[in-house]
C-alpha cells in the first residue's frame, strides 16, 4: 500500500472560524433539510443512500457536538448539541 502524500491530504476542517450553520447546510446540501435552533441542530435527511455521512460527522465531532441519530417511522433525524 502506497503512502499518500501528506501536502495531497484534504485538511479535517477548512477553516474553523466559519460560522457552523453554514457548513453544516453547504455539506447537507439538498440532500437534506437543516434546522438550527440556539445553536443545537436538526438535520432530516431524505436521500440516506447518497447523503454525506462521514463529511458531516467529522464537521460536528471536530466541533465537540453531541450527535444523535433517531428515526421516526422511515425518516432518519441527526441531532447536534454542543
Amino acid at each position: 500500500m502506497a503512502e499518500q502524500n501528506p501536502s495531497k491530504k484534504t485538511p479535517l476542517v477548512v477553516d474553523p472560524d466559519v460560522e457552523i450553520g453554514i457548513v453544516i447546510r453547504d455539506i447537507v446540501g439538498h440532500m437534506g433539510a437543516v434546522e438550527e435552533n440556539g445553536g443545537a441542530f436538526k438535520i432530516k435527511v431524505h436521500h440516506g443512500g447518497s447523503f454525506p455521512w462521514d463529511s458531516l460527522f467529522k464537521a460536528l465531532l471536530y466541533r465537540d457536538y453531541k450527535v444523535t441519530i433517531t428515526r421516526h417511522k422511515a425518516e432518519i433525524f441527526i441531532e447536534a448539541v454542543e
